[in-house]
């Protein structure tokens, strides 16, 4: 059977996916990964098109009465032959419609804001882990103790305890060996010490050439509970059948991210889903690879990260109507385009466009010179300055109890003169 000559096309205009641009004659243009597909097939088949928004602009979902809603919906109708524009193969869709062969394949992930440089005023103190920190105060307290009752040393604990801590600090230990037990305990806590002191000055210059960074949200349990504390929200594409897979999931976490944008209504248009506004304010947002990696172009270098997990894969199509004649030949041409590697080209132009455009908005910083600042090391600086203060009020607080004794030694000075011969 010869192939229609006339298609009716439904589908949203979305940037970079499907852009429909229509000339002052009215000639409608498709551009975008899509948009470009759609022309090829059109010249390889020969046929004419006519492009078609529904009227509520969203892909669609089954109400329930049966019937569906957006370009699902126009399909269901015959008021248009093929559904385009990221269009995924679900089993419920294929009760009113069919696909074509399938040209993609995309990951559902999200992209999020990264969380950044930590403060500088603790930053001496994130250098090792909180756990770290606590073994190494245990045994700088537990050491000592044993140095005083095994190795017998005249010296108090609260001695050894300055000692052994001042060693980890580089300073040396005022005691003498004087047994071999002594010298293996004292050889093994040397060592310990060198290995605490050399990794803490390493992680410092490290620090200090890159700024410790937060922990960045990279999955999606970890997003739920984001947004269980309140410091992020999410958002997801209207109309699509992607927050039902998390409500539906069996997991607690998931469920509650599904049902927390269902409450909130936390939904994006189809041509907001590569606007960098629909990041702003800690949300992430939850879409296709391609749409996300096409939104990271347009935003600030290093700045939001797409995440390592995934929620599901999705396999895209053409839809087409029920009872649509020629399936075969479109699959035919579709899968020469396939094999020409034409969908990737399209996709790698599509990106060039968004890089070019991005190098123009956000130049890079070819300075290679990173200047130490105060802020840098302003926790250093609390430290000497609070240190300071605390030597300052403990010689103060000396000069007072010296005082008070003299003052009372002197009290009672005539009263050892009356015992006198």
């Amino acid at each position: 059977m010869e192939f229609p000559s006339f298609i009716k096309i439904a589908s949203l205009s979305v940037q970079h996916i499907l852009e429909v641009n229509t000339t002052e004659t009215g000639e409608q243009i498709l551009n975008g990964v899509e948009g470009r597909l759609l022309r090829t097939l059109a010249k390889s088949l020969n046929f004419q098109y006519k492009h078609m928004i529904p009227s509520d602009n969203i892909l669609g979902l089954k109400g329930d009465n049966g019937n569906w809603s957006g370009v699902m919906g126009m399909l269901q109708r015959k008021e248009a032959d093929f559904g385009m524009c990221g269009i995924a193969m679900l089993f419920d869709r294929l009760e009113v419609a069919d696909f074509s062969k399938v040209f993609k394949i995309q990951r559902l992930s999200f992209l999020v804001e990264k969380p950044g440089s930590l403060p500088a005023v603790w930053a001496f103190v994130r250098i090792f882990d909180t756990v770290l920190w606590g073994i190494i105060i245990f045994v700088v307290f537990v050491a000592p103790l044993i140095c005083s009752f095994l190795l017998n040393h005249k010296f108090s604990v609260i001695d050894l305890v300055v000692q052994f801590f001042g060693s980890i600090s580089r300073q040396p230990l005022e005691f003498q060996m004087t047994s071999t037990r002594s010298r293996i305990f004292i050889t093994s806590w040397l060592v310990f010490a060198l290995v605490i002191s050399s990794s803490y000055s390493a992680c410092l210059l490290s620090y200090l050439s890159l700024p410790l960074q937060g922990k960045p949200i990279t999955t999606f349990i970890d997003l739920s509970r984001a947004v269980r504390k309140g410091t992020h929200k999410s958002v997801m594409l209207k109309g699509a059948p992607s927050v039902y897979l998390l409500t539906k999931s069996g997991n607690e976490d998931l469920e509650f991210l599904g049902k927390t944008v269902l409450d909130n209504n936390w939904f994006y248009l189809p041509s907001q889903g590569i606007e960098t506004s629909t990041v702003e304010g800690n949300t992430a947002i939850i879409n296709a690879d391609f749409a996300l990696k096409l939104l990271l172009g347009k935003l600030p270098p290093g700045s939001f990260l797409i995440s390592e997990d995934s929620l599901i894969s999705f396999k895209f199509g053409i839809a087409l109507r029920k009872g649509f004649c020629c399936t075969e030949r479109l699959n035919t041409v579709l899968s020469r385009v396939l094999a020409a590697g034409l969908i990737d080209k399209y996709q790698r132009d599509e990106w060039v466009k968004v890089y070019i455009s991005s190098i123009k908005k956000f130049p890079l910083n070819t300075s290679g010179v990173q200047q130490l600042r105060v802020n840098d090391l302003i926790g250093t600086f609390y430290i000497f300055i609070g240190g300071t203060l605390i030597s300052l009020f403990t010689f103060l607080g000396e000069i007072l109890h010296f005082q008070i004794k003299r003052k009372k030694f002197l009290n009672f000075a005539p009263c050892f003169d009356l015992w006198k011969p």
